[in-house]
């Protein structure tokens, strides 16, 4: 039986990627929706891009445009650095020149939520479009079954000492997450660094992967100099979370520390909470998923 799915993202180069294990992942997937925010670049940006990776990809999924700002302040400059210009790397790829859906990404997130018993999200993205749902539809909270997020870390951070991007960038947003009691399951940065694909790698799995799309994941696995893509993990671990070990804890967010600010604080707890983490990876058993992707890709491309 598949996971019926919202994609909260803000595409992004490593988003490319999480698109890519959900798309390529149908077995496991039913993609209802993505709903894009900017913070890696404008949302008007980002939710162009995330139409643009589905029609590569084939898939003819409504994506509808998010949040403009954080829940307390605006978005910063587009992080250039990580993501390019356009927020994909300097990579062009097609604009399918499709309408986004009419619904803002909170009230789509709803109106799935409405339609698909045991909807789960999966958020690679700050958590403003989530919290934005959680306020204006109080019964959500009861409606989603699960969140699996990108984001936070137990060890170093990006943004501060110990404040992870999707986390930090939007404190308030992750408050709200944790205040509403649905499961959900934290994949950190401190994991995903771990998991790297180098450019060889990927050309020794790829050889018969579509050309324009080997192409591209070529041109942004070497965008990042073989940084971690960090949200494809993410989507892994829906695929098969076998290759990570978590523990079940007490979370709450640090928003008045200078030196920890963004840090999720963890209590680990032997009963549910609600709330678990990863603290182990293995690094060979997600560059399998990876791999098997990549197959998958090649039989529907």
């Amino acid at each position: 039986m598949t996971i019926p799915l919202i994609l909260d993202t803000d595409p992004g180069v490593d988003d490319f990627f999480c698109f890519a294990v959900v798309c390529a992942f149908r077995d496991v997937f039913d993609l209802k929706a993505v709903t894009a925010m900017g913070g890696n670049n404008t949302t008007a940006v980002t939710s162009k891009n995330a139409q643009r990776i589905l029609n590569l990809f084939h898939r003819d999924v409504p994506v509808s445009y998010g949040a403009d700002s954080y829940l307390t302040e605006p978005f910063g400059e587009p992080v250039v650095s990580a993501h390019g210009h356009n927020g994909l790397g300097e990579v062009e790829i097609p604009d399918p020149g499709i309408p986004l859906d009419p619904l803002r990404a909170w009230d789509k997130i709803h109106a799935e939520a409405e339609k698909n018993e045991g909807l789960q999200l999966l958020t690679v993205a700050p958590l403003t479009n989530v919290a934005m749902a959680l306020i204006r539809y109080p019964d959500l909270k009861q409606k989603i079954a699960g969140i699996t997020m990108m984001g936070g870390s137990q060890l170093v951070g990006n943004v501060t000492p110990y404040g992870e991007a999707n986390v930090t960038h939007d404190v308030f947003a992750m408050e709200k997450v944790l205040e509403s009691g649905i499961m959900t399951t934290m994949i950190g940065l401190d994991i995903t660094s771990q998991c790297t694909i180098s450019l060889n790698e990927f050309d020794a799995m790829s050889e018969h992967l579509n050309p324009e799309v080997r192409s591209i994941m070529r041109q942004l696995i070497a965008f990042r100099h073989g940084e971690a893509m960090h949200d494809a993990v993410s989507a892994a671990a829906m695929v098969d979370p076998g290759f990570l070990k978590f523990r079940n804890a007490k979370a709450r967010i640090e928003m008045a520390s200078t030196l920890s600010y963004g840090r999720i604080w963890l209590e680990d707890s032997e009963a549910e909470t609600g709330f678990r983490y990863a603290y182990e990876v293995d690094v060979p058993a997600y560059k399998q998923i990876f791999a098997k992707m990549i197959s998958s890709l090649e039989e529907k491309l």
